[in-house]
């Protein structure tokens, strides 16, 4: 008689260094959780410490969090936290090291990098606050000249395939600036793995100021002309810039504050502060491929901040968003507060009325 089918031999059990990996990746992606999990034991220290673990971290979580923002107080750069203890960094960990020769200042953040202007110099400069290395790209020549009767940004970014893994100083950077007069705006791109500055694109704008930092809407770097509030764009893949106009509405006033979003589908968005209200707008492309500005929302911030009736105009400013979290951050009577766009979910960071701009920073920020 024979014997029936043998049953196939049990799979190995996964080896245990690989299913503690996988337990470890599951982490959430804040600053304490790798460095607690490091103190466990040596092994543990040696699993969370291999560069191949922290790029599956990143990718696995790939938003990072909100670790705080950068404002200037009295003339000083300083970063303020904006999580609670044991995740909440402290300032001085960012602090910024900056040469008696230079005149710094700061543009705004992204991927884990921050980008300021020297004056003194005519440099962009490239910041990692993790690190504290900086990277210095001269401007093009170009943008050297006649720089008193221009308004100048820029933008700093990785590639979207680059993984923050990747050496800090391979970027791509972005130098806008606008004549005073407000006739016309330039754009270039420099890209640090060529070493190399493009061509300078141009388009006629309205209106001059470029104060806010820098929103990142698909492939293109988008700013508020703070005059006319329409938004400058540069595309990153064509270099060409483009001037798109805000949406048009009554409600509007002298008194109403704009600030370029990403919307929740990654697309180009607007919030137009108004009194007690923010509506926040989307720009929608219809069958016929004309883009259109949509009221997607509309905010009812002295319901939402119990903000106390005033006979002064002003009740709130909006001070800076960030595009990973999709937050903004507002100045109000109550004090500075930021705002998830998504949740409604508000946080006062602090008392004081006197920080009138900031820049969200952003990082998995793994650091013992």
């Amino acid at each position: 008689m024979s014997e029936g089918p043998t049953s196939p031999a049990p799979a190995a059990p996964p080896d245990s260094d690989d299913l503690l990996r996988e337990i470890l990746l599951r982490l959430p992606p804040l600053p304490s959780s790798l460095p607690r999990a490091s103190l466990v034991c040596q092994r543990w220290r040696r699993l969370v410490a291999d560069p191949r673990f922290l790029r599956r971290f990143r990718a696995r979580h790939r938003t990072p969090p909100l670790l705080g923002f950068f404002a200037y107080y009295s003339g000083k750069l300083v970063f303020t936290p904006t999580l609670d203890p044991p995740d909440r960094i402290p300032p001085a960990r960012f602090a910024l090291a900056q040469r008696p020769e230079q005149r710094l200042c700061f543009l705004g953040c992204r991927h884990g990098l921050a980008l300021l202007l020297d004056w003194a110099l005519l440099e962009a400069v490239v910041w990692d606050p993790v690190s504290g290395r900086q990277h210095s790209v001269a401007f093009p020549p170009e943008f050297k000249v006649n720089t008193e009767n221009h308004f100048y940004n820029g933008a700093v970014l990785r590639s979207a395939s680059q993984d923050a893994d990747c050496h800090w100083s391979i970027f791509k950077l972005v130098l806008v600036r606008t004549h005073v007069a407000g006739n016309l705006a330039y754009a270039c791109l420099y890209e640090s793995d060529s070493g190399k500055w493009g061509s300078i694109s141009s388009t006629p704008v309205s209106s001059s100021n470029l104060f806010q930092s820098s929103v990142l809407v698909g492939n293109a770097l988008c700013w508020l002309l703070s005059t006319s509030s329409d938004i400058l764009e540069f595309n990153l893949d064509r270099q060409s810039l483009a001037l798109i106009q805000k949406p048009m509405d009554p409600g509007f006033t002298d008194d109403s504050c704009f600030s370029v979003l990403r919307t929740e589908g990654s697309g180009l968005g607007l919030a137009v502060l108004s009194k007690h209200n923010i509506q926040l707008w989307g720009l929608k492309t219809n069958l016929d491929g004309i883009e259109k500005w949509v009221l997607q929302k509309t905010v009812e911030l002295d319901k939402l901040l119990s903000l106390r009736p005033s006979r002064n105009r002003w009740t709130a400013t909006i001070m800076g968003f960030d595009e990973d979290s999709n937050v903004i951050f507002l100045c109000t009577a109550v004090g500075f507060v930021m705002l998830q766009l998504e949740s409604m979910q508000f946080t006062t960071l602090v008392k004081s009325t006197l920080i009138y701009t900031c820049y969200p920073y952003t990082s998995f920020y793994t650091a013992a």
